[in-house]
């Protein structure tokens, strides 16, 4: 499955590289997280709790902060196992400076397998959706904390 997007913030491009490369900063803006483990600069392991249809329990993440141009693209790949399932996910990150601002381009490509890829490409794509908007809102949210703090 692939999504992709954008938006655009107040907050300088500086910063938002900062936040993207900063697994405490990152980490929390995974919905349903129940623990972080950093395990160095790039990378950090994340147990999610998991309720998509008739799957329930926590998944178990790695995450690692790939292919970094300074200041302006990123990519954090992902592999999780748990509930009988498998998720890997690329997520890619571009930022434009815009004014004085930033504008956040991101593409995230999504492979399920096991319990939860039986669920059915119309439950998945829309819980899927769903997550990404979480994450991007819990993204600009703490962002603004961050750059105002």
């Amino acid at each position: 499955m692939h999504l992709e997007g954008s938006f655009q913030t107040s907050v300088p491009r500086k910063i938002v590289w900062e936040f993207l490369l900063n697994p405490k900063d990152i980490a929390p803006c995974i919905p349903d997280l129940q623990s972080l483990e950093i395990g160095g600069p790039d990378s950090f392991r994340a147990k999610v709790k998991v309720g998509l249809s008739l799957v329930r329990g926590s998944m178990d993440f790695e995450f690692h902060i790939t292919d970094k141009v300074p200041p302006s693209a990123a990519k954090l790949v992902g592999q999780g196992r748990g509930v009988g399932s498998t998720i890997d996910l690329q997520t890619s990150f571009k930022l434009d400076e815009i004014g004085s601002g930033t504008k956040v381009g991101w593409a995230a490509d999504v492979t399920m397998g096991g319990i939860i890829a039986g669920l059915g490409s119309k439950l998945l794509d829309s819980t899927s959706a769903k997550m990404v908007e979480q994450v991007l809102q819990n993204f600009q949210t703490k962002l603004k904390e961050k750059s105002t703090a």
